[in-house]
């Protein structure tokens, strides 16, 4: 293969709406790398927020041009999630979750399923919210809103905020 292959756009694609940390919100396509194919929706996104790059292309869904968007400047970063993907139920399923309320820095706040893949004896809420990514992925009202740990001012149990 030649230098090419590096430059070529990854095909698997996903639509997101990014909130962004100032209170903008963009609606359109970002896209995933060539993965694996065992794994799931939700483990390659994870992975493509978590990996090296600091900026992301994202195609607007209105007017299709694209933007680069820093991953510290991220609240949010939510996806439709259809429970009838069966790998990726299946995947959820095997997850520790546990109801949360996440408040962010500017007092707004979201309530769901923190979902995190530990071993059980690691399954504690600190244990799930130190773990070293830098998104928690958050499960609500169809949808998995990955989280940016750096707006968060905290964490607590749902219904103790």
């Amino acid at each position: 293969m030649s230098d090419q292959a590096a430059l070529a756009v990854p095909k698997d694609r996903q639509d997101v709406t990014v909130h962004l940390a100032g209170g903008g919100m963009l609606e359109g396509t970002i896209f995933l790398e060539y993965s694996q194919p065992e794994l799931t929706l939700l483990e390659k996104v994870t992975a493509f927020l978590e990996g090296g790059n600091t900026f992301f292309p994202l195609r607007l869904s209105e007017g299709g041009a694209t933007e680069f968007i820093n991953k510290k400047n991220i609240r949010i970063v939510e996806l439709a999630y259809s429970a009838d993907a069966e790998k990726d139920s299946l995947a959820l399923s095997l997850m520790y979750s546990v109801e949360v309320t996440a408040i962010f820095v500017n007092d707004t706040a979201i309530s769901g399923a923190l979902l995190a893949e530990v071993p059980l004896e690691r399954a504690r809420l600190s244990d799930c919210l130190n773990l070293p990514q830098q998104f928690l992925s958050i499960k609500m009202d169809g949808k998995i809103r990955y989280v940016n740990k750096n707006a968060l001012q905290k964490v607590v149990y749902a219904g103790k905020a």
